[in-house]
């Protein structure tokens, strides 16, 4: 038959003569011709290279066609294109407190971890809620994704009030795209992106980028224009919006000599507690006053100030009063 002939072909005479790149592929375990005579060829042709398989099947078809492949795409443009990556839709949210810098040199290490840890906390119970899923966790703040943009943007509204009783301010950033996965964990483009539109936005404020916007017409969510950026590294321009009741100021007033500014005796009372670390409810209960009281108290005291966050209250309390 025609296998029986193409056996019985004698070309060892003529192999010296080729003079062209050769790939020699044999199995280990063909059983019907054996692998010694793949060497023989790749050793009497002119710099062939020689290929060994880890299969028994003659023919290369059923074998694992695409190691088979791979390696003649490679032996002959040098290059060996992979199988896709996998990839995933997702909203992602970048999150930081803010003045994070700040906080950390008037806190102390002790203050700041802890501080830290309650921004993870709120975030982690928020994601749970919202059906998020954490992806990195840092120093400052924390990254995570959503199969929903809409439930990401309400997540990061909610994050944003939540430590905002607390008297620490938010800076959010949201960009939808397809993300890798590598290892189970999303990474690309969509995240950097995400990470400038955070780095862009004001305390107190959730910024998204026009394509988070786009994803959520129809749900009821307000957004305010906040112009076009550019991102280090990520090319083209991206128009921001402000999700929701902004809570960071438009304008950035000039800050006030601290020796000039004067606290009530009510306001006065409220930042010694604050200092302590207590929220505003149990300052509200301490004072005998409604909760909704202290919050006003708390963002006049800031607003006075000029600080974004309680902590830089506890601060300046502590200097003044042993400046006294």
């Amino acid at each position: 038959d025609l296998m029986r002939m193409n056996t019985l072909i004698d070309i060892r005479d003529i192999l010296p003569a080729i003079r062209v790149p050769t790939l020699v592929i044999h199995a280990r375990g063909d059983r019907i011709a054996p692998i010694e005579a793949g060497r023989y060829l790749a050793d009497h042709i002119p710099n062939a290279r020689f290929l060994q398989l880890d299969s028994a099947d003659h023919w290369p078809y059923f074998v694992d066609a695409d190691q088979v492949i791979g390696e003649v795409q490679e032996f002959l443009t040098g290059v060996r294109t992979g199988p896709p990556p996998d990839t995933m839709l997702a909203t992602v949210l970048c999150t930081n407190v803010a003045q994070a810098g700040a906080h950390a040199i008037w806190l102390g290490d002790k203050r700041w971890n802890q501080l830290v840890d309650r921004h993870h906390s709120v975030v982690r119970t928020a994601l749970s809620r919202y059906s998020g899923r954490e992806i990195e966790a840092g120093e400052q703040g924390m990254t995570a994704v959503f199969d929903g943009t809409a439930r990401a943007i309400r997540c990061a509204l909610d994050v944003r009030d939540q430590l905002m009783r607390l008297g620490l301010r938010l800076r959010a950033g949201l960009h939808a795209g397809e993300c890798e996965v590598g290892d189970g964990r999303p990474r690309g483009v969509a995240l950097h992106v995400a990470s400038g539109v955070m780095k862009a936005a004001q305390p107190g404020e959730v910024l998204v980028s026009g394509t988070v916007k786009d994803l959520v017409v129809g749900s009821g969510l307000e957004f305010a224009d906040r112009g076009p950026r550019v991102f280090e590294g990520v090319p083209g321009s991206w128009t921001l919006f402000a999700a929701g009741p902004s809570q960071a100021p438009q304008v950035t007033q000039p800050a006030r000599p601290a020796g000039s500014i004067e606290l009530s005796r009510r306001e006065r009372d409220v930042a010694q507690l604050l200092a302590q670390g207590l929220s505003n409810r149990a300052i509200a209960e301490r004072l005998y006053l409604s909760e909704r009281t202290i919050d006003n108290h708390v963002h006049h005291i800031l607003d006075k100030l000029g600080f974004d966050s309680r902590v830089q209250v506890a601060t300046w309390l502590a200097r003044n009063e042993h400046s006294g």
